[in-house]
């Protein structure tokens, strides 16, 4: 009887700590990060790789800094996942450049999703600059209902929300507000990388 207890508490907080199934687009990553920023890769330290690394950087460029109070160019470390990880360890290449989602976490600041430099386009640069709204709501239709019906057309967007097509672009989709200030959704750049 104590075994399947430890057996089914293991497996909860393992659920808990698994790698997000749930569908989203870039946007989404973007306004939840603290920082978004480009950074070179100087070094790469770890006293456990199965807890983690921590990545000596050299910020190029700042993306999205959400409180606007810590001097993100001057940050000089960062931490990621290590092999113990339910979503796998977070190998950054040394001397090659990333664009960086990165959370403050009790004063950490932890890498949650990261793009080699390589694979970023200008129309990615100028999406994430100038067409993310981060005061806009992106909704996803998670559960489309069995009668056919979206449940988008059971409730459509407010001015302060775009919806999100069945067929979207991961990485091209934003949703700004225009003119209007009505929250307006489109595509800028490729499908995904």
């Amino acid at each position: 009887m104590v075994i399947k207890r430890f057996l089914a508490v293991v497996f909860i907080v393992g659920l808990c700590d698994a790698c997000s199934w749930i569908p989203k687009v870039e946007q989404q990553d973007f306004c939840s990060a603290h920082y978004v920023f480009e950074a070179e890769i100087l070094e790469r330290k770890s006293e456990d790789e199965m807890i983690g690394y921590v990545y000596d950087i050299r910020v190029k460029d700042v993306f999205r800094n959400k409180d606007n109070q810590m001097d993100v160019k001057g940050f000089k470390t960062i931490q990621g996942d290590g092999w113990g990880s339910s979503c796998g360890p977070q190998l950054l290449d040394v001397y090659s450049s990333y664009i960086l989602y990165v959370d403050d976490i009790e004063g950490e600041r932890r890498i949650f999703k990261y793009e080699k430099m390589m694979f970023v386009e200008k129309p990615d640069i100028f999406r994430m600059t100038r067409m993310y709204d981060c005061s806009c709501e992106i909704r996803m239709n998670y559960f489309p209902s069995f009668s056919g019906v979206s449940s988008f057309e059971s409730f459509p967007p407010t001015a302060n929300q775009c919806d999100v097509p069945s067929a979207y672009c991961i990485r091209s989709f934003f949703c700004k507000r225009n003119s209007a200030g009505l929250c307006t959704s489109g595509n800028l750049g490729p499908c995904s990388y």
